[in-house]
């Protein structure tokens, strides 16, 4: 809407983090759409657009110079609290293998729902779903803004590993630390709490009432 101009929003164009004169648009070498099974966004549960219940999580990637390594990147939609870990490459299984090990500490009732985008590195959804135990939604082609929080978050672990990064020489205990860092920044829209804060307490308010 910004890029658009929409009803004069054009005017906060120079607020942008990464100040574009316009919306850049990547074109795909992968074919889009053809991913097996594929269950729409349109099919989640509404609730997870209310933000009100942890465990409906936004999921992507973050690419390394040249393709130099990977980062899987989930974030809870209602506290914004990341898991994030470092991948050899862009394959299937080593999505799901990371992603699996990331959700062994997140307890099953917090894992409710995963939106991907359409990139076919999520082509293993089925064994995700079956594996943790949660249902896996692709949002449309294009909409970024049908994962909003997810593409924000990515833009915060860019401000610590710029394009230019190679992650296959990123050690895994110095990228944690930067997840850390996110987890733990204040945050209005939390009133003014830390994403681990909301997520923890959530936790911790369940485990007593099980």
């Amino acid at each position: 809407m910004i890029y658009a101009d929409h009803e004069g929003l054009g005017i906060y164009k120079e607020y942008l983090r990464q100040k574009q004169k316009r919306r850049r648009r990547k074109e795909s070498k992968q074919k889009r759409g053809g991913i097996p099974n594929r269950v729409g966004i349109e099919y989640r549960p509404e609730i997870a657009d209310l933000k009100t219940e942890i465990g409906h999580w936004e999921s992507d990637t973050v690419i390394g110079a040249n393709h130099t390594g990977i980062v899987v990147t989930h974030v809870d939609k209602a506290s914004k609290y990341l898991v994030a870990g470092l991948a050899e490459n862009k394959t299937m299984e080593q999505i799901n293998q990371v992603t699996i090990k990331l959700f062994e500490d997140i307890k099953p009732i917090f894992r409710k729902t995963m939106t991907f985008d359409n990139g076919r590195e999520f082509c293993g959804h089925q064994k995700l779903s079956e594996s943790l135990s949660l249902g896996c939604y692709f949002a449309n082609p294009y909409h970024s803004w049908e994962r909003g929080l997810n593409e924000h978050t990515n833009g915060l672990i860019r401000q610590f590993y710029p394009k230019s990064t190679n992650f296959k020489i990123v050690k895994e205990e110095d990228f944690q630390k930067v997840v850390h860092l996110i987890n733990h920044r204040l945050g209005n829209s939390l009133d003014y709490r830390t994403p681990h804060e909301v997520f923890f307490e959530s936790s911790e308010y369940v485990a007593l009432h099980l």
